[in-house]
Parts: structure tokens; C-alpha cells; sequence
């Protein structure tokens, strides 16, 4: 039995991209440890998964005593586990997870490039978060992307060779589960968004994510508010932590904005919008546009690195520049008038997603990949979970 191992920095991660996949690899044959920043519940999902779960204490920021720590114990796990393959994915998890991979002798090394934080970084922060992806990149014996904008971003960079990332299929990290995200498994919303949601509109948007500026929060608020002041009645409902105070206090005092904290089922809150909006300023491949377009919730959302792959523009949904409030108000304004051509954009989000983007497709590949790195046969991948 050939042994997998996943490293992520946070066991949050890892119960969100990686639900259901240990459990697939499992049915396929594969002896799979995943390992992570642990309170305690990471060890029990990969229980129930069929899998074994290890607590290390990754830090998402750097510090170089505390990741030369963690850097070590992970390599001491590995060199007692002797996997065959380590994949690792995050920032942290990534760079510590080849370099330690390295270390160990491990001989497949997989570095899932999620994300480039660097992107809206500066100075000497950049510069650290520079050296770490080209680290993380050149410890590894494959880097997969999960978008084909992120793949060629990194690559410009000149933190890895032209065309050198691959990506899987037509990317995304972990796909989606149609039958979870699909109109007749959700239920309803709590008692007060349904109370908000109930006043006259012409339009709903939903954004969900944490409310900082990276993810672009200030275009959607100011493109809301001139749409508003064009006379129509747009509601907005916003999911997510706030992390900056200016924007709590601007989202407080607006009677036309409903926030809620992390909820733990987002389902009901997509399908009660009629659109979804993502003015990100940068993301590897945004699960929730998926999530949403399984829904049949089209999206909006900005030719950010990673988030124009989610999107079919014209079809699936609608793309706008960057930072560009006045071109997603004019967007908003022209949908608003257009229910139909929204509702025509969903049908056609959720047939992509299940043609592209189905869950057991996804981890079909992903386990494909890894075995070919191995130069293993492959199996015809079947669709149990």
C-alpha cells in the first residue's frame, strides 16, 4: 500500500478542502496521514475518514525559530511515517512540507500552490513571502496550481521557470460535491436575514469572505452605493469576519447592508441572493463562485489573479476590472433590469461546474497526478466517495 501525506497549515484547511478526499484515497488504496495545526479535531475527522491525523504547530506569519521548530518535527514525522509522496498546499504547510520532505528523503514531493499572498504585499513582507513560495517551489518535485492565472502569476513572478506549474484538469483545489451544493439540499436562513431579505428589492448580492481590503469589500460597498443613488433598491448581505474597523463601522450604519459572522452552512444564504459577488483583489481559484454556480447563483466578480478563472465571462457569469467600482455598478445596474438573463447565467454556472468541476472528477486527477509521479498504474477512477 503506497503512503500519502497531506500537510496544511491550519486544520480549518483541512476539514474544508480536504472533506471527503481522505476518504476517496482510502477506497483507492492509499495508506493517507494528513497533518496540520491541530486543537484536537483534525485527528478525530481523519479518524473517521480512515486516516490518521498529526498535530504540528504551524504559524501562518513567519517566524524563523518557531518554523525551524515545526520545520524539524516535520521532518522527524516524516522520516518515521516513510511515505511515498508528501503533498503540501497553504503558504506555511507548503514551503515547510517540501522542505522537510526534502529533508526526509521523501521522493515525490507535491507543492499545491493555492494562492499568492504576496500579491497585494509590499516591502520587506513581499520580499519575505517572495523567498518563501520560490523556497517552497524549488523544494518540491511538482508544483500544481489550482488556476491557470495563478500558474502563470507565480511564473512571471520569476518564482518558478516558464510553464514549469501545471494545473489539473481545468483547476480549483478540491472541486464540488453536486449533491451538497445543489438547490434541493438547502434549508432556510436564520430568522433575521430572512426578516432583512423579506423587504422590497430590485436586486440581492451576497458577498461571502472575510471583510478586508484584499477581498475588494470598499469597490462592492462603493459600487453598491451608486447604484443606489441611481434609484434602485439593492440589498446587500455580507458573510464573514470584519478585520477592519473603518469597514465595520461603514457597514453598521447602512440600513440596506445585513452582515453575519462565519456561518457554518453557507448553502441557504447563496440561493437566498440572486447574484454573488467577489471584488477580490487576488485568490488561487475562489471556492464559493464554484459553490455558488452549483447553486445556480451566477457571479460577479473582478479579473483578479485566480478569480477570472471562475468565471465564464458572458455566460456563467460577469467579469470586471480590478478595484473598478463604477464598472461592477454598471454591471449591477444592468442585471438588475435582467432577472431572467440571471437566472439563465445560474443554469449555465452549475452545467459548467458539473462538467469541469464535479468533486470525485477532481480528486480523480489529483490521485492520477500523484501516482504518476510515483510512475504508478492507475486504476479507472470509480464515483463512491
Amino acid at each position: 500500500m503506497k503512503k500519502v501525506v497531506l500537510i496544511l497549515t491550519s486544520e480549518n484547511s483541512a476539514l474544508t478542502f480536504y472533506r471527503n478526499y481522505l476518504r476517496f484515497l482510502r477506497k483507492r488504496g492509499w495508506d493517507v496521514t494528513v497533518v496540520a495545526n491541530s486543537s484536537g479535531a483534525l485527528e478525530e475527522w481523519a479518524a473517521t475518514e480512515g486516516a490518521m491525523g498529526y498535530h504540528i504547530p504551524y504559524e501562518r506569519n513567519p517566524s524563523m525559530l518557531k518554523d525551524l521548530q515545526t520545520l524539524f518535527a516535520t521532518a522527524r514525522l516524516l522520516r518515521k511515517i516513510r511515505p511515498d509522496a508528501v503533498v503540501s498546499a497553504t503558504p506555511k504547510g507548503g514551503l515547510l512540507g517540501t522542505l522537510a520532505g526534502k529533508l526526509a528523503g521523501v521522493p515525490v514531493r507535491i507543492y499545491q500552490l493555492w494562492g499568492l499572498r504576496l500579491e497585494t504585499e509590499t516591502g520587506l513582507k513581499r520580499k519575505v513571502l517572495e523567498a518563501s513560495e520560490r523556497t517552497a517551489i524549488s523544494a518540491a518535485t511538482q508544483t500544481v496550481a489550482n488556476s491557470f492565472s495563478l500558474a502563470r502569476a507565480a511564473e512571471a513572478l520569476g518564482l518558478a521557470a516558464p510553464n514549469s506549474i501545471e494545473v489539473l484538469g481545468a483547476g480549483s483545489s478540491h472541486g464540488v460535491d453536486l449533491e451538497r451544493f445543489s438547490r434541493a439540499a438547502t434549508g432556510p436562513v436564520d430568522d433575521h436575514t430572512a426578516a432583512f431579505l423579506a423587504q422590497d428589492s430590485d436586486l440581492k448580492i451576497v458577498f461571502i469572505g472575510r471583510l478586508t481590503p484584499d477581498k475588494g469589500i470598499s469597490t462592492l460597498l462603493q459600487a453598491v452605493k451608486a447604484v443606489r443613488a441611481r434609484g434602485l433598491n439593492i440589498r446587500l448581505l455580507l458573510i464573514g469576519s470584519v478585520e477592519d474597523q473603518r469597514l465595520a463601522h461603514e457597514v453598521a450604519e447602512a440600513e440596506h447592508i445585513h452582515r453575519l459572522d462565519d456561518v457554518d452552512d453557507v448553502r441557504p444564504y447563496i440561493t437566498s441572493a440572486d447574484v454573488l459577488c467577489l471584488p477580490t483583489l487576488r485568490e488561487g481559484f475562489p471556492n464559493v463562485v464554484l459553490e455558488a454556480a452549483a447553486l445556480e447563483v451566477p457571479s460577479v466578480v473582478a479579473d483578479a489573479t485566480g478569480a477570472i478563472d471562475s468565471v465564464v465571462d458572458g455566460e456563467t457569469g460577469w467579469i470586471f476590472p480590478v478595484e473598478n467600482a463604477e464598472a461592477l455598478a454598471q454591471i449591477i445596474t444592468e442585471i438588475t433590469h435582467d432577472p431572467e438573463h440571471i437566472r439563465q447565467r445560474g443554469r449555465q454556472a452549475r452545467a459548467r461546474v458539473e462538467h469541469e468541476f464535479e468533486q470525485v472528477f477532481m480528486f480523480g486527477l489529483q490521485e492520477e497526478n500523484i501516482a504518476q509521479q510515483l510512475h504508478l498504474v492507475v486504476p479507472t477512477q470509480h464515483a463512491e466517495t
